[in-house]
């Protein structure tokens, strides 16, 4: 069977998972789906997970650098009324 460009890299593209699933998801999981599905991460970058009350933060650093170049946030599925107290 023959596949057009699209279909085939669609087929390799790693499927994105619920918030709730990356949530209960432990730091090593996450951090292996993070690099997975984020094709712009290159492969001397970190990343710092930070973990509050609402969700989680992850940070992205390119190599040598203090400052973060992309922050990704997850949150639980809590009454907006809650986040504005």
């Amino acid at each position: 069977m023959l596949y057009t460009s699209i279909e085939f890299f669609y087929m390799l593209k790693p499927s994105r998972k619920r918030i709730d699933e990356v949530l209960r998801m432990s730091e090593r999981e996450l951090l292996e789906y993070l690099r997975e599905t984020d094709n712009s991460i290159q492969v001397t970058d970190s990343i710092q997970i930070m973990t509050f009350e609402h969700g989680i933060k992850a940070l992205y650093y390119h190599k040598d650098s203090t400052k973060p170049y992309k922050t990704r946030v997850f949150l639980k599925d809590v009454e907006s009324s809650d986040l504005l107290k």
